[in-house]
């Protein structure tokens, strides 16, 4: 529940420090395009409560000892159910207003054991807009490989199995060389 916890400072945080139109939690072991996300958020800019990210469901676990335990399991229904849609934890942005909201009400949103499913909850009864952009949530090569080669560059790319880029430190420059932007793209971006 210390990641929902740094999540509450974080948005807190960059909500007072800074006036920008969205605010990006990514992981650091996942590879981004930056001019691919700036480009992505702009065309949100003039939309309220957006919440960016691969949207998912996956199962509520309930049993202990597992990785994603969840303790307060019972408050989802019965066991095998599942989490509502939220984004998943590598990379998501929010808009101002969200950041706003999360920040002014920080004392009294719920963490629960995952950050990704408590920052889903904490807009849960608002009137938020969830896009769920698939490009955000590409596995390393070949598949991001492909996609950039069609023309469809991911946002972010990462190893499901490791949450991020396996062996990251060694890794990364070899993700970007496969799926990176071209070395021009972020200065030829209009946001």
């Amino acid at each position: 529940m210390e990641l929902s916890a740094k999540t509450k400072t974080y948005f807190s945080t960059v909500v007072a420090l800074w006036d920008a139109e969205f605010y990006v939690k990514v992981d650091d072991d996942v590879h981004v395009n930056l001019a691919t996300l700036g480009s992505t958020l702009s065309m949100h800019r003039m939309k309220p409560r957006v919440y960016v990210g691969c949207m998912k469901s996956g199962p509520v676990l309930a049993q202990r000892g597992v990785k994603y335990h969840e303790p307060e399991y019972w408050k989802f229904g019965e066991i095998g159910n599942k989490y509502f849609r939220h984004a998943t934890g590598q990379l998501y942005a929010i808009s101002q207003d969200l950041a706003t909201y999360i920040s002014i009400n920080q004392d009294v949103l719920h963490k629960y054991a995952n950050e990704d499913v408590s920052l889903g909850s904490w807009f849960i009864g608002l009137d938020v807009e969830h896009i769920d952009d698939r490009r955000i949530c590409c596995g390393s090569p070949p598949d991001c490989e492909w996609k950039a080669q069609a023309g469809n560059t991911c946002i972010a790319t990462f190893d499901w199995k490791c949450s991020g880029i396996c062996k990251s430190v060694t890794r990364m420059k070899y993700i970007h060389e496969r799926c990176g932007e071209d070395e021009n793209a972020l200065w030829s971006t209009t946001f």
